[in-house]
């Protein structure tokens, strides 16, 4: 989705709201707005004019424990993921001032909850609360069958061709793989569904990308004689939770989010909800160690 698309959808959305609120204040209102990425299957996207996705299937699950209708403040992702949470929750849009009361996708690891400014030394969560995990997610690589019979080291790329995603952590990692022995043989793009594409038609022998995305935009489920995913990316940290983000002044909902996720978890209805866009469900690291 352009900039223009997307940003027109946010304010369409969202024009009647400016804060982040606290439960009374949102149950006051019947509504709550939800941050999720734009056009970011299977995740949170639009298909014929109707928000879909594993994060919008959940945000359904908050807003009704809550008796008030979704709004999707669908956003893009900045430089990192500290300018995120500064935009969607706790600080606001620089253009339209907006904030949204739950954002979905962020990361719910310690070493980045640990994270500092380098130039104020401060938190980069200082002004959110996460918490609700409600998934793990990791960095693998999907082979062509036909191309990669079997697959032992990174190292078979400095003969087959692989794609990725430019400025990803998988870029990063096998860029600088050996001193650069891969570099020649890495594709770089700059939209995730390009790089599906050529992976299909054969221009690439490999892809990497996150776990449940490949899975969905390769029909996994349906094609395992064509491809073959790996465990991971070898020699590099790859697995992460996933949880949300609110803003730090309202604690209260946080802890309300969590108690819908944990029971959607515990009963099983997570994994349906993930298993409904053809994604193996791997179970949050917090909720199994």
């Amino acid at each position: 989705m352009n900039f223009l698309l997307k940003s027109s959808i946010v304010i369409l959305l969202l024009s009647t709201f400016s804060y982040a609120r606290s439960i009374e204040d949102i149950k006051d209102s019947k509504e709550i707005i939800i941050a999720v990425y734009a056009n970011f299957p299977p995740y949170s996207f639009i298909e014929k004019g109707e928000a879909k996705g594993i994060d919008i299937e959940l945000g359904k699950k908050v807003a009704k424990s809550l008796n008030v209708k979704p709004k999707w403040y669908f956003t893009g992702s900045d430089e990192s993921l500290a300018d995120d949470l500064r935009n969607n929750i706790w600080k606001g849009n620089l253009i339209h001032k907006t904030k949204a009361d739950l954002m979905f996708r962020v990361p719910y690891d310690y070493d980045y909850m640990r994270t500092t400014d380098i130039s104020t030394g401060e938190l980069d969560t200082e002004m959110v609360t996460i918490k609700g995990p409600y998934q793990s997610e990791k960095w693998i690589i999907a082979l062509n069958k036909k191309a990669i019979p079997e697959f032992n080291t990174l190292g078979i790329f400095a003969y087959n061709t692989i794609g990725v995603e430019i400025d990803t952590l998988p870029d990063l990692h096998l860029s600088g793989f050996a001193r650069g022995l891969l570099r020649r043989n890495i594709k770089h793009y700059v939209n995730f569904k390009k790089a599906i594409d050529d992976f299909k038609s054969g221009k690439i022998d490999a892809i990497a990308g996150l776990k449940s995305q490949l899975e969905y935009l390769l029909d996994y489920k349906n094609n395992k004689d064509k491809y073959q995913l790996t465990k991971n990316i070898p020699q590099m940290k790859s697995q992460w939770d996933l949880a949300t983000a609110v803003g730090s002044s309202y604690r209260a909902l946080s802890y309300h989010v969590d108690g819908v996720i944990e029971k959607a978890y515990r009963n099983g209805e997570i994994k349906k909800i993930f298993e409904k866009y053809g994604v193996s469900y791997l179970a949050p690291l917090s909720k199994t160690q």
